[in-house]
């Protein structure tokens, strides 16, 4: 089994992806910020708004920053989550919960993955188009769902395996996320 200070390359793998998709997710939000400053300046001081700002901002940028972000967020335990009963069980008890989680969520996630990229398969293949004013291939859009979906079910597929591999070995080989309102939470 793999040392919890040693990830496995499959854990390295997918923290390497997360953090390309994180940078993206930050250029994503630095551009956001530009096309807001930019509009609001225009809008104000020169009666002239950015028409397309709503449209980039709304299908690209927002989605984007979701989806980029959100396999990292499981990973540094920033989801919101309910724990309260976690302060009355053992530690073995929550990785029994935790495993359960994950075991329950990789399939739904599995499936919302494979459903838009079939979806943002069938946007490419049929060229559709955005009604929008801007008029840009609609699996520009689309293609943010499954990329985030995907990342997301392989993180809680390996969560999932390194809860067990924890349970089974009895040494850690994932780490537990901290409970809120402890010394646990803030470090």
């Amino acid at each position: 089994m793999a040392e919890p200070n040693r990830p496995n390359p499959l854990r390295r793998a997918i923290d390497a992806v997360d953090t390309v998709l994180m940078g993206i997710g930050g250029a994503m939000l630095f551009a956001l910020m530009c096309v807001v400053v930019a509009d609001v300046a225009l809008r104000y001081l020169f009666n002239a708004p950015l028409q397309w700002s709503y449209q980039v901002i709304s299908s690209y940028l927002m989605p984007g920053l979701f989806f980029m972000a959100v396999s990292h967020t499981l990973k540094s335990h920033a989801h919101v989550a309910v724990d309260i009963l976690h302060n009355y069980v053992s530690r073995r008890t929550r990785y029994v919960f935790e495993l359960t989680c994950s075991v329950v969520a990789t399939p739904v996630f599995a499936l919302c993955a494979v459903v838009s990229a079939r979806n943002t398969w069938k946007d490419f293949a049929d060229a559709a188009v955005s009604t929008s004013g801007l008029a840009v291939p609609t699996w520009t859009v689309s293609v943010l769902l499954p990329i985030g979906f995907g990342m997301l079910t392989l993180r809680l597929a390996l969560n999932a395996y390194g809860y067990a591999a924890t349970l089974v070995s009895g040494r850690e080989q994932a780490p537990l996320p901290p409970i809120s309102g402890t010394e646990e939470f803030g470090s």
